[in-house]
Formats: structure tokens, sequence, C-alpha cells
């Protein structure tokens, strides 16, 4: 999907639909196997790491509470469509929807903080990775003696990003707003899946009685 403005749109309509229900997410799901890559979006690292996660909360809640199976069914597909518009994103398409949406005035600010935030999880990702390379080459299994040392680590490295973030930003003079001049490309098709996501969004508020009265 070339434009940023429908994709972020689907993936906020889809994941309030599988919040608010299991009909959405399904239906949510069904979406996410017919307009996107698929599978090509889980193949990163941390989803396997989310997806135990999501799993050993809904065991917990459905041994306590009951109602862990709908939560992990809306909890799962609502990490898919996140792994869906993580992989997706290419620098610089915040920044143009919030001048898009909020105008130049009001909407560089917002989409630049956007983008330096997909910056810091690209460089977690990245971290995490050589983390993993270091610890395989010196024969350290993951655990709990390893995590402390990780975590530090890992802060350190975000402290120290933002910190020259912020003196680069200094430097240029940035104060506040900017000038950027958005330019989209939009396909019938994208505009057609926009208008199936806001169906879904409508049906996940309807009883399951209710859509099948909509669809005799």
């Amino acid at each position: 999907m070339q434009d940023p403005r429908i994709r972020i749109f689907v993936v906020i309509a889809l994941s309030i639909a599988a919040f608010v229900s299991v009909t959405g997410a399904v239906l949510a799901f069904l979406y996410w196997l017919v307009f996107t890559p698929r599978f090509r979006c889980i193949q990163r690292p941390a989803a396997v790491s989310f997806f135990i996660m999501i799993v050993i909360v809904a065991l917990v809640t459905q041994i306590s509470t009951g109602g862990g199976l709908s939560y992990f069914i809306r909890l799962t597909v609502i990490l898919l469509l996140a792994l869906y518009a993580y992989t997706e994103y290419h620098s610089g398409e915040f920044l143009a929807v919030t001048v898009w949406l909020f105008g130049r005035n009001y909407g560089f600010d917002p989409g630049i903080i956007a983008e330096m935030s997909m910056q810091s999880l690209g460089d977690l990702e990245n971290d995490f990775a050589h983390i993993r390379v270091a610890l395989s080459q010196k024969g350290i299994r993951p655990g709990v003696r390893a995590f402390i040392p990780v975590a530090g680590m890992v802060v350190l490295n975000q402290v120290r990003r933002a910190r020259d973030q912020a003196d680069l930003l200094t430097v240029r003079g940035y104060t506040k707003g900017g000038r950027f001049c958005p330019r989209f490309t939009s396909k019938p098709m994208e505009l057609f899946s926009g208008i199936i996501a806001i169906l879904i969004l409508f049906l996940a508020f309807l009883p399951v009685r209710d859509i099948f009265i909509l669809l005799q």
C-alpha cells in the first residue's frame, strides 16, 4: 500500500475493531490475510517475544477470571496489524501524514516526534540483533543473569542517541515548526481496501446476530 494516509487509517480502524469485539478481530484477521504481505510481516525477531507475552497473559486471564480466549484472539490480531504497520513504514511517512492532516503550522512538530520515535524502534531492533550475536559468540545463554546488563546497555544507548539528536537539532537551529510539502500516490485498490476497513469497523460494533440479519 503506497499511500501512508490510507495505511495508517486502516491500521487504526482495524485495531479498534479487533479491540472492540471478537467479530471485529476475526474480520480484521481476514483483511490482514487478503490485503497485506501476510507472513512477511511476522518475520521479525520481536514478533515471537510479543506473541509469547500475549499467550502468557491470556492463560493467566483464562485461569483467573475467564475470557482468556477472547483476549488472545483480539490481541494477536492487533499484534499482526502493528507488525504490518511497522514493516510497511518508510522514513518520512508520519511527517507527511501529520503535515497533510494538521497543516504546515501544527503538523510538523508531531510528525518530527513520530519520526524520531520510529527511528528509536529501529535502533532498538538493531541493538537486540547485535546483542544476540554477541551472546551467541560468547556462549552466554539468554536468561535472568544476562537481562540486567543487556537492559542497562540498551537504556544507555537510547539516552546517548536522544542526547545526540537534541544536540543535532540545536546545532541546526531548530526551535519550532518547519516547511514540508508532502505528495501522495493512491491506487483504486487502496481506496477499496480503506472502504473495506470502514465496513469492518462498523460491523465490529454490531452483535453477531445483527450481522447475519444484514447478510440476509
